[in-house]
């Protein structure tokens, strides 16, 4: 059976995402082709890499004070620690898997989303591409949402030139996977409540794709919460689910 993996973003909610994939690894299921955005393209290099053990390291020994150094570069969530553990894991992976990631760059005021395949780049152009996906706007001198505050942000030029997260206009990038003509497709969503957006049922087969939704109901503000206890649990929460979960024809 050939298997397609949408890893959709959510920041610290990723633990849980992690969790799954770890799960489903350990029952051997492989996947011929992934996608990812934001913290699922961080998630997704550990799969392409075929570092499945270091992306469950990285989630259950989380730094307990990260939540207090999270920092704001250029109007930035600065992910450049994240980065920095991608950029020293070995490519152990022999097999030439697709490995889809978007971001979008803003001119003009208007954002344009841009999809990459990890397998066509060097590392440096990969992991520019993976830091763009996960990059999210934050404007420290701004009085509204994260979303609210970014469309006021970009109509007023804030971020023209910038590379930024892809889930701002597309946090499940499921349409490359559907081009494969795949047999199954799991869609990991770190909401509780997910839905396959309008747009994409219309071009899928909705019996061919499975959604693994946590049972944690997340708030606006677990986003950035990278806290050792919380990214800990969500992500065994997310191997019990990912153990149990059923993959068939």
């Amino acid at each position: 059976m050939n298997i397609g993996l949408c890893l959709c973003g959510g920041g610290a909610k990723g633990a849980y995402q992690a969790g799954v994939i770890k799960a489903l690894y350990d029952r051997n299921i492989k996947f011929n082709t992934i996608s990812g955005t934001s913290i699922g393209a961080i998630n997704g290099y550990f799969i392409f890499t075929n570092n499945t053990e270091k992306l469950e390291k990285m989630w259950i020994d989380i730094d307990s004070d990260s939540n207090n150094n999270i920092k704001i570069v250029n109007n930035t969530v600065d992910n450049s620690k994240l980065i920095e553990i991608l950029s020293n894991i070995d490519n152990s992976n022999n097999d030439k898997l697709d490995f889809f990631v978007n971001y979008i760059n803003i001119e003009n005021n208007m954002p344009n989303e841009i999809i990459v395949n990890i397998l066509d780049l060097d590392k440096e152009a990969s992991l520019n591409s993976i830091k763009y996906s996960s990059l999210l706007p934050f404007n420290p001198q701004g009085t509204m949402g994260l979303s609210e505050q970014f469309i006021k942000d970009l109509s007023e030029g804030l971020y023209n030139g910038y590379n930024l997260d892809g889930g701002l206009v597309n946090n499940t990038l499921l349409k490359p996977l559907l081009d494969k003509n795949l047999d199954k497709i799991i869609v990991i969503s770190n909401e509780h409540d997910f839905k396959l957006p309008d747009d994409i049922k219309k071009y899928c087969n909705e019996d061919n794709i499975i959604i693994v939704r946590p049972k944690t109901k997340f708030t606006k503000h677990d986003t950035l919460r990278f806290e050792k206890e919380f990214c800990k649990n969500l992500y065994y929460e997310g191997y019990e689910i990912g153990k149990n979960l059923n993959i068939s024809m």
